[in-house]
């Protein structure tokens, strides 16, 4: 209540009230305002102490989650008020410990396609609520029950154009007589595809999966391979100059080439991937988990994020708005293109849905040894 609100009441009250006659009456508005006064501050002080609850999200850290912050998590935070707190480790192995342990920190995951599949599998999460997210320009095939597709990515090969002047190949990559430190991502899937795709499998005929082949195609230079990391990895090792050719993730090279890294990157052997947003099963808020997945899908998010990093959205309105801005320079270039997609292959996820377990033990006896 404000201090005119209260000399208006006091004054009202004084003006029409005799004095003695009127003790009691008094002593009772008064003691009636005071406490509707109090309420009132109550009320207010309890919503200033009690915020609205932030949303968790779970992505992967480095310059993607850098992207992501400044395309959805910072805009939603500024037009609802509701904090996104961004964390790193998604992944399918993660969540399953999550809601197999009950203790569950996450809210909202983005999933690659493969990690996707399998978290459907496993009955880690839960299903979207359509009636708050709202996405007609995503493809149907994009809008499922527990997880909405929201970027495409590209897996690429990359090298240094210092020792590589006239470009690698991707059999090159694999020829041990091409002399060169190698980084590889620290996955089974991508890695058996570009090796099958590599030694000559057409796109159209790789799956299902030749694994042994894929890894005996690896072994061909497993001892100039620098290591098998993480995304974030790929990229420091490029822009440190610490390897010579990279397969890994279009965006994080992209971000070294902008950091000064003298690389360059095709779209041969590329392995193209859609990333899904969901909402982990038992999350702690999941009522603003659909409000911020229906935030972050909207056309005007989903055309931002290229503007921080290479990855291209899902939704059609959103590359609209890119082909009339400033980026549609090289829009050209960013994954989901079809003539950049038909110089590589779609990843299969429902494949690895159905086979992830039995390839990623052989993949880890693999690279252990």
């Amino acid at each position: 209540m404000n201090e005119t609100r209260q000399v208006f009441l006091k004054r009202s009250f004084f003006e029409g009230v005799k004095p003695m006659k009127s003790t009691r009456l008094y002593t009772k508005i008064s003691a009636g305002l005071l406490a509707a006064a109090s309420a009132i501050f109550f009320h207010h002080a309890a919503l200033a102490a009690d915020p609205a609850k932030p949303v968790v999200v779970a992505s992967y850290g480095g310059s993607f989650q850098e992207a992501q912050t400044k395309a959805f998590f910072d805009p939603y935070t500024r037009a609802t008020g509701t904090k996104v707190i961004g964390t790193t480790g998604t992944g399918h192995a993660k969540i399953k410990a999550m809601v197999t342990s009950g203790n569950i920190t996450w809210d909202v995951v983005s999933a690659d396609a493969a990690a996707y599949e399998n978290e459907v599998k496993d009955d880690l999460l839960q299903p979207l609520d359509y009636s708050v997210i709202k996405a007609e320009g995503i493809p149907a095939a994009f809008r499922t029950k527990y997880g909405i597709g929201y970027m495409k990515f590209a897996q690429n090969l990359a090298w240094n154009k210092t020792k590589f002047p006239n470009g690698l190949t991707p059999a090159q990559f694999f020829d041990p007589k091409v002399k060169a430190r190698r980084v590889m991502l620290a996955l089974p899937y991508y890695n058996i595809e570009f090796a099958l795709l590599a030694d000559g499998v057409k796109p159209s005929e790789l799956y299902p999966l030749d694994v042994t082949r894929a890894l005996k195609v690896i072994d061909r230079v497993k001892d100039q391979i620098v290591g098998f990391k993480p995304p974030s990895d790929v990229q420091a090792l490029i822009q440190q100059g610490e390897v010579d050719a990279a397969y890994g993730p279009g965006g994080r090279i992209q971000n070294a080439i902008k950091g000064g890294a003298n690389w360059a990157y095709g779209w041969n052997a590329s392995v193209t991937v859609v990333e899904y947003w969901a909402v982990v099963k038992g999350a702690p808020n999941p009522a603003e988990a659909m409000k911020f997945i229906n935030f972050a899908v909207q056309p005007k998010q989903q055309a931002d994020l290229p503007r921080h990093i290479f990855y291209g959205p899902t939704n059609v309105d959103a590359l609209k708005l890119i082909d009339g801005a400033a980026l549609s320079a090289v829009a050209k270039d960013l994954p989901g293109n079809p003539a950049n997609e038909k110089l590589g292959a779609i990843l299969n996820s429902k494949w690895w849905n159905e086979n992830l377990e039995p390839v990623a033990a052989l993949w880890n006896t693999y690279v252990m040894r």
